[in-house]
């Protein structure tokens, strides 16, 4: 650098534009950028929030109302820190409401400009408590979109005695919706733009009395005390095209229904508000089990917020205004099983299950999950985990209500519990409140459990296993965070949802292994009680239903009804367990079937390509000398390569004519199956150590049988060895009269190794793993006459295959 460099300061001067990119294309849906104006008068201290929405056919004319009872602002702060996107107070650490002490919910400082999202014209009217005068300001969203700086771009604003006259005081007027004026006017001559401007501003005035003033007068907002009132003019065509779908859909209201709860908008403020009411009711279920050892408020005084909203678009409604409170979604005390607990800060899981499914047999467990086994096998990429700034979730809550909701029977006791007629009912109810949502500081974050209904796969792992494990149409529950504890879940500038960084994904792997010890605990109850939708078959069972009430209508004694009732259970669970057996050995069919085709189908192009390698041999002495060698080395290659397909097609020969019995080497049928697995041994550095006897060892058996048993078995030991990274070796050794296949991986769990073999059990925890490899090895191998079993060696874990005694 030479004596007389220079380094001056510059900085950015944002465009006019990014005011549109910040406000109306970072809100993905009009619910959203009402949410983000109610969630703002929370903040603001408000006890009650009130929304309206207004659409004249006739005239055109529409406007939107958001006003609330809040601490309103004065000019300082309408005129300065509203002014200032991206400026928020709200950003700091622990920063609380002043007045109620809330938790403050925004914190991006674009919320004030969700109007944008709605409308063109947005009007803020407010007020502070000891002020006798209004501070407003209008802004108009196209003054955004000139090719200018954002300081260039000016608003009309004040201090004004009586609000109303911005809407009927042309001079006022004029000011406010110039941009608007300029546009109408804009291909008209000099001497006619006065005239049509004044015209134009007649209409206004005029529509503004029918419409927004007679409002504001109807619902007594002509003046008030303190708090905001946001006016929304001329609403977006897509907007209005939402809201009319939304309630054009529903039908006029009968006595006692309430049609508009139905509508996406209502929906949308029912789930905003709903964990505010029941946030405290966990925590103190929490306390009394000892779960957790003191609340986190949300609020240093008791905290009272309800949402109102109104509408000219429910039929019928016309120029009338009925304020409709926003109840919060129902958190049933009826339900069939219920989980409930916390994540601590480390990520272990200290949870309660309760059991309501049987009159006869209501109860609670406990369950505990540690936090390394969840994220042992999560997903995430290793370099998020490396970030050392990239925290956790911290501590957090869980309140989920699972239903059985396939079972007309049970359908109908959850109904009559909830006074209703029939399960038909109770499933229409449930449909509208179903699915897993998200609260923050007390209130619902989008979409989750919405718009984004299954937003940690649930049907993904109910299509692997449907008996383990529950869909997002059988389960109603939040999950429950707070500031500052879980402050590094961090919401999108778009209020849709939350970033995807370590502490969403851990969240996201937690609920997973939540719902699937969930599965575990109500599968293993269910076929304990002989519960269970019977499946459908074209075969009908008896109806045993219809059998007891037969037992009863005969007054058959106490003791034969509870014989009778154990012994349709028994044969229930037996039909269940035999459906379930054919529908495992159709996929096996189906397994071999494929297995076949494929071993047949490979030998064609396998002859073929060996026939070209020999045509290409008699004409490689023909190629020019120059391309002569590159040819003979492609040639090779292409040797090399036919080499390796019929070698893997050799492998599979055992899986072909399976029914026959001949004499075979194990050793050999051992390799064939190694050799499927060659690259894997390769690329993780896993050898083979054979007995030297079991070279010359040779049987008159199934061969497929063994194929099968190998199979399964180097499967299992190269997943193991697989994981634990540090190489290995798989041995097949021979004891006496008995085979012995282990391996240097990590041991069987101890509690599981009798059950090891049965059907669907398996310690995998990729969502394709279903516990049936080793149960048709055992299944194969018995029908044979083998039996096989499982145990834990100094050196690793071992499987034992040796002759049935009784044979």
């Amino acid at each position: 650098m030479t004596d007389n460099s220079k380094i001056d300061k510059y900085s950015f001067q944002p465009g006019a534009m990014s005011i549109i990119q910040m406000g109306e294309e970072l809100i993905g849906h009009p619910s959203t950028a009402i949410n983000e104006l109610v969630k703002n008068s929370y903040d603001a201290d408000a006890k009650k929030s009130k929304v309206y929405f207004q659409h004249s056919e006739n005239t055109g004319h529409s406007f939107a109302i958001i006003c609330d009872d809040g601490n309103g602002m004065d000019s300082s702060t309408l005129f300065g820190s509203w002014l200032q996107p991206s400026v928020s107070t709200k950003r700091t650490p622990g920063a609380k409401s002043e007045v109620y002490q809330r938790n403050l919910l925004g914190s991006k400082g674009i919320g004030r400009l969700a109007a944008m999202a709605l409308g063109e014209n947005v009007t803020v009217i407010t007020k502070e408590e000891n002020e006798k005068e209004y501070n407003w300001i209008s802004v108009n969203r196209e003054a955004f979109r000139e090719e200018k700086l954002l300081s260039d771009i000016h608003f009309p604003g004040g201090i004004i005695t009586d609000f109303l006259s911005l809407f009927y005081d042309k001079t006022l007027l004029r000011e406010r919706i110039s941009l608007y004026l300029e546009k109408e006017v804009k291909e008209e001559s000099a001497e006619d733009k006065d005239a049509l401007t004044d015209q134009i501003l007649e209409k206004i005035i005029a529509d503004n009395k029918d419409h927004i003033i007679k409002f504001l007068e109807n619902a007594g907002l002509t003046s008030f005390n303190k708090g905001t009132l946001i006016v929304i003019e001329r609403l977006d065509d897509a907007v209005l095209k939402i809201l009319k779908k939304d309630f054009d859909q529903i039908e006029l209201p009968d006595i006692n229904t309430e049609p508009y709860k139905d509508t996406r908008f209502y929906k949308a403020l029912a789930t905003l508000i709903t964990p505010l009411k029941f946030n405290s009711r966990i925590q103190q279920e929490l306390l009394e089990k000892g779960i957790i050892k003191q609340e986190k408020v949300i609020s240093g005084i008791e905290n009272e917020f309800s949402i109102e909203y109104s509408t000219n678009l429910i039929p019928d409604q016309e120029d009338k205004i009925e304020w409709l409170p926003v109840i919060p979604i129902p958190v049933q005390s009826v339900y069939d099983y219920r989980v409930y607990g916390k994540v601590s800060e480390k990520g272990n899981v200290e949870g309660i299950m309760s059991f309501q499914r049987l009159e006869e047999d209501k109860h609670e467990i406990s369950f505990n999950l540690a936090g390394k086994d969840i994220h042992e096998e999560s997903n995430i990429q290793h370099k998020l985990f490396e970030d050392e700034n990239n925290e956790g979730p911290g501590e957090y809550y869980f309140d989920i209500r699972v239903y059985d909701i396939g079972e007309k029977d049970n359908l109908e006791k959850l109904a009559r519990s909830l006074n209703l007629n029939t399960g038909s009912q109770f499933k229409r109810a449930f449909k509208n409140f179903q699915g897993l949502r998200i609260s923050k500081n007390g209130f619902g974050v989008k979409p989750y459990g919405e718009e984004v209904e299954d937003w940690i796969e649930l049907s993904k792992a109910r299509v692997q296993q449907p008996g383990k494990n529950v869909n997002t149409n059988q389960i109603l529950g939040y999950v429950f965070f707070y500031s500052p504890d879980n402050d590094n879940l961090e919401e999108k500038t778009n209020r849709e949802g939350f970033l995807e960084n370590k502490a969403f994904q851990e969240v996201k792997d937690t609920m997973k292994a939540i719902f699937s010890e969930l599965g575990k605990i109500r599968y293993n109850y269910r076929l304990l009680q002989g519960l269970g939708r019977i499946p459908n078959s074209k075969h009908d069972r008896p109806d045993f239903e219809e059998y007891l009430a037969k037992l009863y209508s005969m007054d058959a004694t106490p003791a034969l009804i509870s014989y009778s009732t154990k012994f349709m259970k028994d044969v229930s669970t037996s039909m269940d367990n035999i459906e379930e057996s054919l529908s495992f050995s159709e996929r096996l069919a189906s397994l071999g079937s494929g297995i076949e085709l494929v071993y047949h189908e490979m030998a064609q192009p396998i002859s073929g390509l060996r026939t070209t390698k020999s045509s290409l041999d008699l004409k490689k002495e023909k190629i020019n000398p120059e391309v002569r060698n590159n040819f003979i080395n492609d040639i090779n290659h292409l040797n090399y390569a036919t080499d390796i397909l019929a070698e893997l097609r050799k492998s599979l020969q055992p899986a072909i004519g399976r029914t026959r019995k001949k004499n075979f080497f194990l050793y050999t049928t051992f390799l064939k199956v190694c050799n499927l697995y060659k690259s894997d041994f390769d690329e993780h550095h896993i050898s083979i150590k054979a007995d030297e006897r079991l070279k010359d060892y040779r049987i008159n058996d199934l061969e497929y049988a063994f194929w099968i048993a190998f199979l399964n078995i180097i499967n299992n030991a190269v997943y193991w060895l697989k994981k634990a990274e540090k190489g290995g070796e798989i041995r097949f050794l021979k004891e006496g009269e008995q085979l012995v296949i282990s391996n240097s991986g990590p041991f069987l769990n101890e509690e599981l190794i009798e059950h090891i073999f049965n059907y669907g059990v398996t310690t995998r925890s990729e969502k394709n793993a279903t516990g049936l490899g080793l149960a048709f090895t055992q299944s194969i191998l018995s029908r044979n006459n083998w039996d096989i079993q499982a145990e834990n060696r100094e050196d690793g874990p071992a499987f034992i295959i040796k002759k049935a005694e009784n044979d």
